[in-house]
């Protein structure tokens, strides 16, 4: 008989421990739960700073838009220039003559035309800039020289011949001798000149510097959202410091609860957080502080084409949310939260 208490007193000690470890297990599940709840929490609140999602996404995609045109634009080979036809082109200049018109621009001269001879005999009318890189007839070489020249490769782009332009060409070879005439001057010099002064790439430099400067600015938004994370993450620890965060934690649990991004606002049945403000986090107000809420367009009594939702606080005061210039979906369904919220007062 005393063994058989003793075995009755054995397993009940045995079955003590067993019953305490299932409590604790009950209570780091519960522990973990809450935890997780926290965490996502956190996550929601810290997605508010990113109220503009789309506006990187779409300066990235330009980015790449500009880059990618940018190196399609780049010719792979440039042409013989041909007076007859656009694009860009490379002329093998012996020397030029001229020049017989000059561009200027502020005062000071950017861009003179001359008429160039290529290593065929030909003549063509180029442009270059304000210092010339070839030899020049009758001012750096004379007819002697001629013979002894050794030409130099000339790239540009291929362009139109302005009218302005080509009465000047008339009256340059009219002056020398030639008879010409803007009926007849395309027979012998075509409707094109070869511009000198535009780099092979200079199209798709321009591209390139459209597409740096739509990668920089998605850079700049992107490192503002990590700012704006950074400040929201200080004002949830302060929260948790004053221990505010749970309760609000545990508010926002409910069904009824909402984030609207793009209003930069969220709801819950006792609580509105505003991220107007993301230099400072977001602010909490309880909503037993307010008696009234209401659409509102005006502020500081003039109006405005902004919406915003006017929430009157007990001690007089007025805050504006949810700035938008057009009420939306969103706008609405806050409005009517808060409305349903907010106890006591007028309702507009």
């Amino acid at each position: 008989a005393a063994s058989d208490v003793y075995k009755r007193q054995l397993l009940t000690c045995y079955a003590i421990p067993m019953t305490q470890i299932n409590l604790k297990s009950h209570t780091i599940s519960a522990l973990g739960g809450a935890l997780s709840l926290m965490e996502d929490f956190k996550k929601n609140l810290l997605k508010m700073g990113k109220t503009n999602r789309t506006v990187p996404a779409i300066l990235l995609i330009a980015a790449v838009f500009f880059l990618l045109f940018g190196i399609f634009m780049i010719p792979h080979k440039d042409q013989p220039f041909d007076p007859t036809s656009g694009g860009y082109a490379s002329l093998n200049i012996v020397y030029v003559m001229g020049p017989f018109a000059e561009q200027t621009s502020d005062g000071r001269t950017v861009k003179k035309y001359y008429v160039a001879e290529n290593d065929k005999g030909y003549w063509s009318i180029i442009s270059t800039e304000n210092s010339c890189p070839f030899l020049v007839y009758n001012e750096t070489i004379s007819d002697a020289d001629l013979k002894t020249l050794v030409p130099q490769t000339a790239v540009g782009q291929s362009k139109k011949i302005p009218k302005k332009l080509a009465a000047y060409i008339v009256d340059y070879f009219n002056n020398n001798g030639f008879e010409l005439s803007l009926s007849d001057y395309e027979q012998y010099l075509g409707d094109h000149y070869l511009d000198t002064t535009v780099p092979l790439m200079g199209s798709s430099l321009v591209l390139f510097i459209f597409s740096a400067v739509f990668f920089i600015l998605s850079v700049i938004v992107l490192i503002s959202f990590r700012k704006n994370g950074n400040h929201i993450q200080t004002r949830i620890q302060e929260l948790m410091q004053n221990g505010e965060f749970e309760p609000l934690c545990q508010d926002f649990q409910s069904a009824d609860a909402a984030f609207y991004d793009g209003l930069g606002l969220a709801v819950s049945p006792h609580y509105l957080l505003d991220f107007s403000n993301l230099q400072y986090g977001f602010s909490v107000y309880p909503l037993d502080q307010f008696y009234n809420v209401f659409k509102c367009n005006m502020v500081n009594g003039n109006p405005t084409t902004s919406n915003y939702i006017a929430l009157e606080h007990k001690n007089g005061q007025r805050i504006l949310v949810a700035a938008c210039p057009n009420v939306s979906k969103d706008f609405n369904a806050a409005l009517d939260m808060l409305k349903q919220s907010v106890n006591g007062g007028m309702q507009w």
